[in-house]
This record gives C-alpha cells, structure tokens and sequence, in this order.
C-alpha cells in the first residue's frame, strides 16, 4: 500500500481536477441548460464525493500524523463541504458567481497547501 503521503497527494489531486471541471461547467454555461438531476447531477455528486470521502480519510490522518502548522481538521471538514456545495451549483442558473468562485478558491487553496505541505516535508514531488 502507498504511504499515506502519497495517498494524500494522490486524492488531492484528484479532486483539484473535479474542482476544475466544475468551475469549467459553471462557467461554460452547461448550468443553464435544464438538469435533469438522476441523469446528470446524482451521478456526478456520488463519483465526486467518493474520492473526496477517502481524501477526507486521508487527509485527517495525515493531520493527526504529521501536525502540520497551517493545516487543521476543521478545514478538512470544511472542504467536503464545500466541494459537495459546488458539484450541486456548477449544474444550477441560479448560482451566485462571487460565492461559487469563492468556493472553488477556498477548495483550491486546501487541497494545493496540502501538497505542497507534503511535498515540502518529504522533500520529493509525487
């Protein structure tokens, strides 16, 4: 099995690239089509949450494990949640901009301090 770094930085990435596609899908307009939400939304929610749930996983281990200055668990609670707000608004018209951006930097800020935490404190690049 990987080491928990590794695993960490793996699902973090992994979830910078949902991050992405949402903003892609917020911004490109797909929102404002209709949504048909057990074809489109559901789907895409449970695949999402998935990885972030075993990042969360990780993530609180790896916090508990290596203390990170700048890093608590209270913002890797805060993360689901915010990830979970943005795959549901990415899909919606009626999403206000400045808060869904605001949720995509603050998802970005986390997951991109995580790795380089992790890349500093191992001193090697996944």
């Amino acid at each position: 099995m990987k080491k928990l770094e590794e695993r960490i930085v793996y699902y973090s990435k992994q979830l910078l690239l949902y991050n992405d596609e949402c903003l892609n899908r917020f911004m490109n307009g797909m929102k404002k089509e209709d949504v048909l939400f057990f074809e489109q939304v559901k789907p895409e929610f449970e695949a999402i949450t998935e990885v972030a749930r075993k990042w969360k996983e990780e993530a609180v281990n790896w916090v508990k494990e290596k203390k990170p200055k700048y890093i608590h668990e209270l913002q890797i609670d805060s993360t689901i949640q915010n990830i979970e707000q943005i795959i549901l608004q990415s899909f919606y018209k009626d999403t206000n901009k400045q808060r869904f951006t605001n949720l995509h930097h603050s998802v970005q800020y986390v997951l991109d301090s995580i790795i380089s935490e992790t890349e500093k404190s191992n001193k090697v690049n996944f």
